[in-house]
């Protein structure tokens, strides 16, 4: 569809894709407005938020774990996860599910639309969730398989729910809100987070895991009645649709002609078949900055983040803290709900590379300090070493601990890194190049989260925390020495530097 530089349609032969009602509804929008763009806050309000929503039943599923295997850890029989290579598998099994469609996630999503994948990931959360409801009924040898293959279920709808509602809102929402809205979707999934661990202290994982059922009843209704994102539709060639639901987002008065030039030059940039992503690989400038950005997925999971959100109760428990279910659920989701949107404005601040060797440091002094607490109050000066009242004074500093790792972690390593990751791969090859970064981040999660367990009975507490103090150690070495700084750097400037090291070598280099 042709458009003239002020959005009007040059011809009415042009007009062939609209219905008659559009075609009159377009060109009086585009005079009315003279290119300026008028929005319906309330329309996108509406649709991001319940894409939002889907994040708090997301991050109920990664709270989930922690009370959980805290609580199955002490029962007897059957039902229970008494042996270290069960707690292990019941946090590897969501995990693995959730990494396990990463390749195929973007596919899916761009085969059957956002709206679309939004609602067929509904089916597989509820399946997942109902399997573990029905394990309570199952005190036998399938409890405990039955438990794993529900998480792992919960976990692949985890996974795609992750990449569609992420799509949804950054296409739907407008650019002047756009940060705000994608910022609400960190905060529900926080809250989601927050809340199983804190209904966790209460309840059992039966009632526990009906809670998201009874939400996903709640939630699919609403789900329906949203629009599906205008981008999506054009990429299918399905322009009247399209046009119907900018005017709904926008408002009659809207200029939905030039909008959709916009959208549709927008879409048109870069666009490579498969194997001509692949062939681009075989240039430095290419696969360089894919591997940087892998490692900074890699020293993110490095950092111990999900094997402390995953057993964060039975580490408190361990270090003898006083209500270890309450304290834990508010020295991780609480604190992770107050920094949650300090990361975003300190990194435009500091620039990537400065907040990622600050947080970094912050996070191997807090793991270096609680591995120190941890030997302290174990042995050799416990006598005997599981005495309850052995160093039990001390264990506010075990909270301050980790509270700070957590806060170190949500407002400076996670932020920079997903941000440097948007910066730093090309354009041309930035689906598969960033959905390589996600896997690895995937992978490595669920292998950390899976040997947590056994790590910790093979090199004791203080020795996991050690090991997390080195890694986060080796992270602040890998972001001075290898990684740029993109700061003030606009992305043809950063794909500039990869084409040619040489130049601008001090300028992008030099932390602001």
């Amino acid at each position: 569809m042709e458009v003239s530089s002020e959005g009007e349609l040059t011809t009415g032969e042009k007009l062939r894709d609209y219905s008659t009602d559009l075609r009159d509804a377009i060109t009086q929008g585009d005079a009315k407005a003279d290119d300026k763009r008028t929005v319906r806050i309330w329309s996108a309000t509406y649709a991001c938020t319940v894409a939002a929503l889907g994040f708090l039943v997301l991050g109920y599923s990664l709270g989930y774990n922690s009370p959980v295997s805290s609580h199955l850890k002490h029962k007897k029989g059957y039902v229970s996860l008494r042996r270290t290579l069960d707690q292990d598998l019941f946090a590897f099994s969501f995990l693995i599910g959730s990494t396990i469609l990463t390749p195929f996630s973007g596919y899916l999503t761009d085969r059957f639309g956002r709206k679309l994948s939004i609602v067929l990931c509904c089916i597989p959360h509820t399946f997942g969730w109902l399997i573990v409801v029905l394990t309570v009924s199952t005190d036998g040898p399938a409890f405990r398989p039955l438990l794993y293959i529900g998480r792992f279920i919960v976990g692949v709808a985890f996974g795609w729910s992750s990449l569609c509602l992420t799509l949804y809102v950054a296409e739907l929402s407008p650019s002047r809100y756009r940060s705000a809205f994608v910022s609400l979707n960190q905060v529900s999934l926080i809250v989601g987070m927050f809340a199983a661990q804190v209904i966790g202290v209460y309840i059992t994982y039966y009632w526990l895991a009906i809670i998201p059922l009874v939400f996903m009843a709640v939630y699919v209704p609403f789900v329906i009645t949203i629009k599906e994102t205008p981008r999506w539709l054009l990429t299918q060639s399905r322009k009247s649709e399209a046009a119907k639901v900018l005017m709904w987002l926008n408002g009659p008065q809207s200029n939905v002609g030039k909008e959709i030039q916009e959208i549709e030059e927008e879409i048109s940039v870069g666009k490579l078949s498969l194997l001509e992503i692949v062939r681009e690989f075989k240039f430095k400038s290419i696969y360089h900055p894919v591997i940087l950005a892998c490692f900074v997925m890699c020293f993110l999971q490095l950092s111990g983040i999900t094997a402390i959100i995953f057993n964060v109760e039975d580490i408190f428990k361990q270090a003898k803290v006083k209500s270890p279910g309450l304290t834990s659920s508010f020295a991780t989701g609480g604190v992770q709900i107050l920094t949650a949107f300090i990361g975003v404005f300190v990194a435009s601040l500091l620039g990537r590379r400065k907040l990622l060797i600050i947080s970094y440091s912050v996070a191997s002094l807090s793991h270096a300090v609680m591995g120190v607490y941890e030997y302290l109050n174990n042995e050799p000066y416990c006598h005997p070493p599981d005495d309850p009242q052995c160093k039990s004074d001390l264990y506010p500093l075990a909270i301050v601990c980790v509270a700070l790792y957590v806060a170190a972690y949500s407002s400076g390593i996670s932020p920079a890194s997903f941000l440097l990751l948007a910066e730093l791969v090309p354009l041309r090859v930035r689906g598969v190049g960033i959905g390589l970064a996600l896997l690895v981040n995937g992978m490595l999660s669920a292998i950390i989260a899976g040997l947590f367990n056994s790590f910790e009975v093979a090199v004791k507490p203080w020795g996991v925390f050690w090991t997390f103090s080195i890694t986060c150690f080796i992270g602040i070495l890998f972001v001075a020495i290898f990684l740029p700084e993109t700061k003030g750097k606009s992305l043809e400037e950063i794909e500039s530097y990869f084409d040619n090291r040489r130049l601008g070598y001090r300028q992008i280099y030099s932390i602001q």
